[in-house]
């Protein structure tokens, strides 16, 4: 028998997060202190940032949303601690509470499986949402640092966390609105996860694409790293990212971590940021595809990120 808990009025706070994401979204917080404190000053928000997806929202009844809202956030993170013992029962409690509310249609159901994270330091668990015909999401459930030295554990969180990549998130979605970036929707810092868009890794070419070490003109280096990358040439010109250099009528391409790095730390350094992980770790960013079926490279991972 499914256990899901009931609604219950003290259990379950209003839960619309405007306020704080407001906040959030619109202001850099450079520490876990100080980002802690805005979460201190909406308790009412029980650690919730951003907002449930618009593919989910728009199926709530306006009449009990407020209440709707609260709830699948609090089913959301009982079962987040329920998939470490049984994966199926979180996935059905999961279902009968998106079910119940009409978010998901009867022939609809996710399935949640489990990916191993034991290379990050950051991460203790991760989970794929995925169902056929519906939007896919990527769960990141935060180590627990609280068993680190008050020392080590201002070091660690100095740039990362679920403090810090909660906060950076919310704010990169709002104030750069890059398609190049992994869409985050919330995060439950209280139960140390957040919740984004899947960013499916593409696992073979249609047609393998290699950038060349020489090419007659920087335009034809700007088609094949659209087919390889998704970056147009407007976005490159965009960030004025260096792509190649030109020697005797040629253009010589630059490495494409290179290529790749510069995006993104001039695109961040136009916002007055800058990527510390960036260029020491490729898992950071992955090539997955488009709403059209092309690859387009996208940042999966928000630790790292401070102010110039």
């Amino acid at each position: 028998m499914i256990n899901i808990s009931r609604e219950n009025k003290h259990q379950y706070n209003q839960n619309f997060t405007s306020g704080i994401t407001r906040k959030l979204s619109r202001n850099y917080y450079h520490s876990e202190q100080d980002i802690v404190k805005i979460f201190d000053t909406h308790p009412q928000k029980n650690g919730i940032a951003g907002q449930l997806p618009v593919s989910w929202l728009k199926n709530i009844d306006t009449n009990e949303k407020r209440k709707i809202v609260s709830i699948i956030y609090t089913e959301f993170a009982n079962n987040i601690k329920l998939a470490k013992i049984s994966l199926k029962t979180a996935t059905e409690n999961l279902n009968y509470i998106l079910h119940k509310y009409k978010i998901l249609s009867p022939n609809q159901s996710y399935n949640v499986k489990k990916i191993d994270t034991s290379g990050s330091v950051y991460t203790a668990n991760g989970y794929i949402l995925s169902g056929t015909g519906i939007e896919s999401f990527f769960i990141k459930e935060f180590a627990d640092l609280n068993d680190k030295s008050p020392r080590m554990y201002k070091i660690m969180t100095e740039s990362n966390g679920k403090f810090v990549e909660v906060a950076r998130a919310l704010y990169l979605n709002n104030r750069i609105k890059d398609r190049h970036i992994m869409h985050t929707h919330w995060g439950d810092t209280k139960n140390g996860y957040m919740v984004s868009e899947y960013v499916k890794p593409i696992k073979k070419y249609k047609s393998p694409i290699e950038i060349k070490e020489i090419y007659d003109t920087e335009e034809e280096l700007f088609i094949d790293l659209y087919k390889k990358y998704g970056f147009t040439r407007n976005e490159l010109k965009k960030y004025n990212v260096q792509t190649s250099y030109e020697y005797e009528k040629k253009f010589y391409a630059y490495p494409e971590d290179r290529i790749i790095y510069n995006y993104f730390s001039n695109m961040f350094e136009k916002y007055g940021l800058k990527d510390y992980d960036l260029h020491c770790n490729p898992d950071n960013y992955i090539i997955t595809s488009d709403e059209k079926g092309n690859p387009i490279l996208k940042l999966i991972d928000f630790g790292g990120i401070t102010r110039l």
